[in-house]
Formats: structure tokens, sequence, C-alpha cells
């Protein structure tokens, strides 16, 4: 039989079990719930409305940095057109005047428009997620395609 010691030890032992089991399902949970409040930043902040129109004036984006304690930055491919602060210069040129496979045939305005990818990083308590926004944006009035050959 055990005596009341020993049934003192086996309960701090389990005490000390269920805790650890506790404090690791916690840090999981946590994680999780991070994890989600990042892809909530990401879905609710606005930016990808703002990606499903021709950019057509220069100006400030209006990017978000900050959404519940979620720190967002960015990264433009192209910074000549928008910025890493989200500011639109419009290009003084069409971005491909497209043509036929002979070169001969051109098909007017089908690529004037610029493609500018920017890289989105959201963290929050360490934890990252990153994620691609892609901007279409309008050369200025007045621009000129007589630069490709075909």
């Amino acid at each position: 039989m055990i005596g009341s010691d020993g049934m003192k030890k086996i309960f701090g032992i389990l005490m000390i079990i269920v805790l650890a089991f506790t404090f690791v399902g916690c840090n999981k949970t946590d994680e999780d719930d991070i994890y989600a409040l990042l892809v909530e930043a990401e879905d609710l902040s606005g930016m990808k409305t703002k990606t499903k129109t021709l950019i057509t004036e220069a100006g400030d984006l209006g990017l978000p940095t900050e959404y519940k304690g979620v720190q967002i930055t960015y990264k433009s491919r192209n910074p000549e057109i928008i910025s890493d602060e989200g500011i639109v210069q419009l290009p003084d040129e069409c971005w491909l005047e497209s043509r036929d496979q002979k070169g001969e045939k051109v098909y007017e305005g089908l690529n004037d428009n610029w493609p500018v990818v920017i890289d989105v990083t959201l963290t929050y308590k360490g934890l990252t997620r990153t994620a691609k926004l892609l901007f279409t944006v309008a050369p200025k009035e007045g621009f000129s395609c007589d630069k490709y050959k075909g």
C-alpha cells in the first residue's frame, strides 16, 4: 500500500503532467489564433479591394500599415510606378503594345496597362504571413506605344 507521502508525490507528478499539457495546448491555440488574425488582417484590411480596379490617377493608395495590432509592410516590384508606401506615379509609356506573331497587326490597347506586384508581410507576436497583391496601372494620358516593333 502506498503511504500518504507516496500519494502526494504521485499526485504532484500528475499535476505537473496535466499543467505541461495545458501549457502546450495553450501555445498551439495562441499560435492558431494569431495565424487566424493574420489571415483576417489580409482579408479585411481592404488591401485586396484595391486590386480589382484599373488605377488611372496618381496618388496614395491608402494601404493599411496596421490592423488590430498586426504590422503590415509592403515591397513593390516596380517602385517607379507604385512605391513601397503605396504612392502611385503613372508611367510615361505603355507596358507593351501587342502584335500578332508576325509583328504586323497591332492590337491597340491590349497591354497598355502596367502590372505591378507588391509583396506584403503581415507580422504579429513573432508570427509572419506573406501575400502578394497585383495592381494594374494605366499610363499617363498621351502616352506612346511606338517602342515595341513586334
